[in-house]
């Protein structure tokens, strides 16, 4: 059975010491999904029975679930490659994200790659499924879900790679900007802009199309399609281009103003130097091994643990960093200094730690307080 977190997701695997977890909510709408393609498939191969329907349909769900994930573990891998570990892998029957590390010298046309890595992976998958069909006999049910989860795949390809927020292809364009004219706000403000457009598309090939060429009223199919994915696209889109009141007010934050100094030590160091870094001024200390952060050692989890220092306290020979520095939430780590893009970084990180790690160019550049206890 999956390991739950705190926040109630699965912990379904570990690729490379990063997590792999899924929301519970995920499997609902694999439920819902399932029943939309069931009466599809019961119509298309009821001769060979319930049984038979029910297994490729389940079958089907489950490779579309399966190409998410290689699509997600293809950023992961491209990213260990130049030099940025994954730090959690998070699993949506509809996508998915993909969470790094630090890293040094990371520059723009990384994220390029790292972006389209994933809709390239579907290609691959649309192509090695697309050959199958044509050169291997297959029994009819089993053709029929490999059609089905090829098909699938061509359109995760497309869509990933539209050049919108938050979509891969928006992220790539972000990046291809900032690689041209070093400006990363400027990247930003066009994969927006991208991202609106992506949704007026949406809109006329699904809504507008069918009514004003062919007077034909969309199907409730298209209209949840163009709200499940025009939601999430305007509101990245919204924030981006603090359109709203809010978003102008959060655009004037700047995470770096509020950083606090932090040191990093490494896992066998004694807890007395640990002590010793923050009364020198270190807000928090982070303990690393190698390129793996093992977790985060502050003032409020020494006193917790009895280690302070101060008498009556807990004697601290022979204790090491890594046996008391607690782990440090992915979400509790941000490249997005600035802007809407932080405030929504400091929300999710006040959720699941103390502190808020700031990484900019692929270095730390310090820690700022969450308030959260």
């Amino acid at each position: 059975m999956p390991a739950s977190t705190s926040t109630g997701e699965w912990v379904i695997a570990r690729v490379g010491g990063a997590p792999v977890v899924i929301s519970p909510t995920s499997l609902l709408l694999g439920l819902l999904i399932a029943g939309s393609w069931y009466p599809l498939v019961s119509s298309a191969l009821g001769a060979f029975g319930t049984t038979t329907v029910l297994l490729v349909v389940v079958s089907t769900v489950l490779g579309v679930a399966a190409s998410v994930l290689l699509h997600e573990l293809a950023h992961g891998l491209s990213g260990t490659l130049m030099g940025r570990r994954p730090t959690r892998y998070e699993l949506y029957l509809w996508g998915g994200r993909t969470s790094f590390g630090p890293a040094r010298e990371w520059t723009a046309w990384k994220d390029l790659v790292t972006s389209l890595s994933g809709p390239a992976t579907n290609l691959l998958l649309w192509l090695i499924g697309t050959v199958v069909q044509d050169f291997v006999s297959l029994s009819v049910p089993v053709a029929f879900t490999i059609w089905a989860v090829t098909l699938v795949n061509l359109a995760l390809a497309v869509f990933n790679a539209l050049p919108g927020l938050p979509l891969d292809g928006g992220y790539a364009l972000a990046a291809l900007v900032v690689q041209v004219t070093g400006n990363r706000r400027l990247g930003l403000k066009v994969a927006g802009w991208g991202g609106l457009a992506v949704v007026g598309g949406v809109v006329w090939w699904w809504i507008l199309r069918p009514l004003v060429l062919y007077g034909r009223q969309p199907d409730a199919f298209s209209l949840i399609l163009v709200v499940m994915v025009g939601w999430s696209i305007v509101a990245s889109s919204w924030q981006v281009l603090e359109l709203g009141g809010g978003a102008r007010a959060a655009s004037k934050l700047d995470l770096r103003e509020l950083s606090r100094p932090l040191r990093v030590v490494g896992p066998d160091t004694p807890v007395s130097q640990v002590r010793e870094a923050l009364a020198q001024g270190a807000a928090l200390v982070l303990v690393t091994d190698g390129p793996e952060l093992v977790g985060t050692i502050d003032e409020a989890s020494l006193k917790e643990l009895g280690l302070s220092g101060a008498a009556g306290s807990t004697p601290t020979l022979g204790v090491s960093a890594r046996q008391v520095c607690t782990v440090l939430p992915a979400a509790a780590v941000t490249t997005e200094l600035t802007g809407q893009a932080a405030a929504d970084a400091m929300k999710r990180a006040r959720e699941v730690s103390r502190w808020l790690v700031l990484v900019e160019a692929g270095s730390l550049a310090g820690a700022v307080p969450t308030g959260a206890r």
